[in-house]
């Protein structure tokens, strides 16, 4: 015998009223959003991503064919010597 808690055509009813709660939820918050910024601006905006600031200060020299050797030996090394390097060079 299956519990009427766990019986699963309970289970998907209250499921879809979380389902439909959520979705009233969702509707009030992006009403209270839009007033938010209709105030404060005086139009509603698209939020947008950020730039990507980890590719803004890439350095392509470091990628270039002269560096693969000092690549390759810096990463060759034992990783005590690396972290000396990395302290020393900062």
């Amino acid at each position: 015998m299956v519990s009427p808690t766990f019986d699963p055509v309970v289970v998907q009813k209250k499921m879809e009223v979380l389902a439909e709660r959520d979705a009233e939820f969702a509707k009030i918050a992006q009403a209270r959003e839009q007033q938010r910024q209709l105030e404060s601006f005086g139009e509603v905006r698209e939020y947008a991503f950020p730039a990507n600031t980890s590719q803004v200060h890439v350095t392509n020299w470091v990628h270039s064919g002269w560096m693969r050797p000092a690549r390759f030996v810096y990463r060759n090394i034992p990783r005590p010597l690396r972290k000396l390097i990395k302290k020393l060079s900062v």
